[in-house]
């Protein structure tokens, strides 16, 4: 029988134990248990006893059932790396227990342990012990407590660095890392790379990439880290004062910004990641460790309001609210003047009709006072109109300001101005809004001599992983091959038209024929868009029909397709719209559906976007396309027909109101010449073109040369592809494909159909 001797094994862990481990390390993370395998940012390792079930004289075979516990890295002896997979090698340590030799039945040796008393009593020493810190806590703590906001050293717990290897290199806060690593962040963006070392350091960064690079967390995760330290040890106080403003140009890309950051912030604490409107037992909520807030339009301002009261730390605003609220909140201005950050998303729409002015009001309370015109005479005057006590010439009291600006497009010219300096700052002369990108980053006062450009717009204007093609068809049919399109490539699509009387023509037709389609432009009360795009969204092959408010900042998960049902104007707009899909590194489709009216509008484009040919052109099943007209040609009769109605009421409605209102009856027919006859034969009319159309869309289309009776036979049989599911669910004999596949295969010069 071997001696008492403590026992020493080190791990070296496989697959499964680093997801053991992966595991393990978020329940203790939950339960607030420092890990001596982790080091926290106070760098104090601890130690702890796996509890075990064996008496002191015990003899058992099964290593894992005797009182382990962890201990230091001895790293002087070489242990404590990692193994060729990554994962940890874990030191644990058992001391009195006796090692023994056993033959089994076959004569082979067997080790065997015994355990000693003072394994035991180390074991119930430190159990005991947890008891008693636990009682402790209960006797000190009152019975009813306020819900008070977590400081930020409680929600300082380790984290192990080697489950984000690519972050290692950023010097962020366990907390900010354990959020990214909850969600899915493992690796940062090509923006993020570039711009969060200077970022950190305290640099103005201007960054130019495309749409869904991940810029929000680019700017986002330093403001962030900049609050937590603020708070370091202390509680944060009830009312908040201001150290980010984030200017978005729409209400949604505001609201989507704000929801990414707290997102982050959620992953601090496991109690603030549960379900919304969850409280404690007295129904409280606990304040989190950053309040985050959005200043948008659409939304009720008094509510708004109480939430600029209570103050918050980040504040995500759209210019027109935000300076509808200045005048109202005789603090806000000043909070504004000394904030630590000022962030411009999506800073080449800011510029728009409606938005310059009050941003350039915005940005006088950001100038310093130093400044030869801090505020100028137009923003001095418009502050006193507002009833904003701030006079001419007192710009921001901040001299430490951070500015970040992102944009999709920025001139090489004027990069190379900003990067020499040559940026002279108006005169009172020019207190003009600015009205072009140059000209309001000549307004931005930069606090860094040579603010930081990171440039990563693409060749092309486009994500190198967007497939872009055209359909040129008339004008008449562009509705029919949108549908064409919609059945044959199944997937979340936005469909971009240039006015909103073609979203109310569109919308109801297909619908009619049975697509989940959902309209966003800017007539829409907020909560309605919001409703919409939350649909479109969760709609697998949901159907967006929109104006160009959507086409910037916004963040929609895996749109496939993005068609351009009239082209758009400018290389800007296309690039935009063409931005929703074939992001973060996804691939994604662009449609352009082009008339013979807009060939003219084409080639400008294509021109402004530096293409030396047109793009590849899409392939068509015309065999399919005229089996679908007839669906296509009574939903159009259908909503001619019910809009007829509506109009017939809407003017029968407007007289009798109107009557109403100037208290005089009416002392002939409202209905003139079309009797109720008329409008029970239009309603029975319509009932039997719904059915007609119900039977048309409860059979599959059937693609030329397919004999439907003879499936295994004919021209082209069909039956081994129907029992393996290899034909488009809508199609029979059109075998199923995405649209860039059959962009990609198309021979040049020849359209073909794809077929098996």
């Amino acid at each position: 029988m071997a001696p008492s001797a403590e026992i020493v094994v080190v791990r070296a862990p496989g697959p499964l134990f680093a997801a053991r481990r992966t595991k393990q390390l978020r329940r203790l993370a939950a339960r607030g248990t420092k890990r001596s395998a982790d080091v926290s940012d106070e760098g104090t390792p601890s130690k702890k006893r796996r509890k075990s079930a064996l008496a002191a004289g015990t003899v058992t075979d099964d290593a894992d059932e005797l009182p382990w516990h962890e201990v230091d890295r001895a790293e002087a002896a070489g242990v404590g790396d990692f193994d060729e997979e990554g994962g940890v090698l874990m030191l644990e340590e058992v001391d009195d227990v006796e090692v023994f030799y056993d033959e089994d039945a076959g004569g082979s040796k067997v080790a065997k342990f015994k355990v000693g008393k003072r394994a035991r009593t180390g074991e119930l020493e430190s159990i005991k012990h947890s008891k008693k810190s636990k009682a402790a806590k209960a006797t000190t703590s009152p019975s009813v407590m306020t819900p008070t906001a977590p400081t930020v050293s409680t929600l300082e717990q380790p984290f192990d660095e080697y489950l984000l290897p690519e972050w290692q290199t950023f010097a962020l806060k366990n907390q900010i890392k354990r959020s990214l690593h909850t969600l899915g962040f493992t690796k940062p963006t090509e923006i993020q790379k570039r711009a969060l070392p200077f970022a950190l350091q305290g640099r103005d960064i201007i960054g130019v990439a495309e749409t869904g690079s991940g810029k929000t967390l680019a700017y986002g995760l330093p403001i962030i880290q900049h609050v937590l330290a603020k708070y370091a040890g202390i509680p944060p106080p009830e009312k908040r004062s201001l150290s980010a403003l984030v200017l978005a140009p729409t209400r949604e890309l505001a609201l989507q910004v704000g929801e990414h950051l707290r997102a982050i912030v959620h992953g601090f604490d496991p109690a603030l990641a549960k379900k919304a409107g969850e409280g404690d037992a007295k129904g409280q909520h606990k304040p989190p460790i950053i309040s985050i807030g959005a200043i948008v339009g659409g939304m009720s301002s008094l509510k708004q309001k109480r939430v600029i009261d209570r103050g918050m730390d980040i504040m995500i605003a759209t210019p027109g609210r935000l300076w509808d609220l200045l005048g109202e909140d005789a603090g806000l201005a000043q909070q504004i003047r000394s904030i630590r950050f000022l962030v411009l998303d999506e800073a080449d729409r800011m510029i728009e009709t409606g938005h310059f002015e009050e941003l350039h009001n915005i940005l006088a309370l950001t100038r310093r006072t130093s400044e030869v015109d801090a505020i100028d005479e137009a923003s001095s005057a418009a502050f006193q109109k507002a009833g904003i006590a701030v006079t001419e010439g007192q710009g921001s009291k901040s001299d430490e300001m951070q500015t970040f600006v992102f944009s999709a497009t920025l001139s090489k010219d004027l990069q190379l101005n900003l990067k020499r300096r040559r940026r002279a700052p108006p005169s009172k002369k020019r207190d003009k809004p600015p009205s072009t990108l140059d000209e309001l980053l000549e307004r931005v006062d930069f606090r860094d001599e040579e603010p930081e450009i990171i440039d990563l717009t693409p060749k092309q204007g486009v994500s190198h992983t967007l497939q872009e093609a055209k359909l040129e068809c008339i004008s008449s049919e562009k509705d029919l091959y949108l549908y064409y399109f919609l059945l044959r490539y199944p997937g979340r699509s936005l469909v971009f038209v240039s006015a909103i009387d073609g979203i109310r023509r569109i919308v109801p037709m297909l619908e009619l024929l049975g697509v989940k389609v959902y309209p966003l432009h800017s007539q829409l009360q907020q909560k309605q868009r919001l409703r919409n795009l939350e649909r479109f969204k969760s709609t697998p092959d949901g159907v967006l029909v929109a104006t160009d408010v959507a086409a910037r900042g916004l963040d929609i998960p895996a749109v496939e397709h993005v068609i351009h049902y009239q082209i758009p104007r400018t290389a800007d707009t296309y690039i935009h719209r063409s931005g929703r899909t074939a992001r973060a590194e996804k691939s994604g489709f662009s449609l352009l559906l082009c008339s013979a009216d807009e060939k003219r509008v084409q080639r400008a484009l294509l021109q402004k976007l530096g293409r030396a040919g047109d793009p590849p052109e899409l392939p068509i099943d015309h065999g399919v396309i005229e089996k679908l007209k007839e669906r296509l040609a009574l939903a159009k009769k259908i909503d001619d027909a019910q809009h007829k109605i509506k109009k017939a009421n809407h003017e029968k409605n407007w007289l009798q109101d109107t009557a109403d209102a100037m208290e005089i009856e009416l002392d002939f027919d409202v209905d003139g010449d079309q009797p109720a006859e008329h409008d029970q034969k239009i309603t029975s009319q319509i009932a039997s073109y719904k059915a007609e159309l119900r039977a048309l869309l409860s059979e599959r289309v059937v693609a030329k040369g397919i004999i439907a009776k003879y499936i295994t036979s004919g021209p082209q049989p069909v039956a081994n592809e129907l029992m393996t599911s290899s034909f488009n669910d809508k199609f029979v004999g059109v075998t199923r494909s995405t649209a860039t596949e059959d962009v990609v295969n198309l021979v040049p010069g020849k359209v073909r159909n794809k077929r098996k």
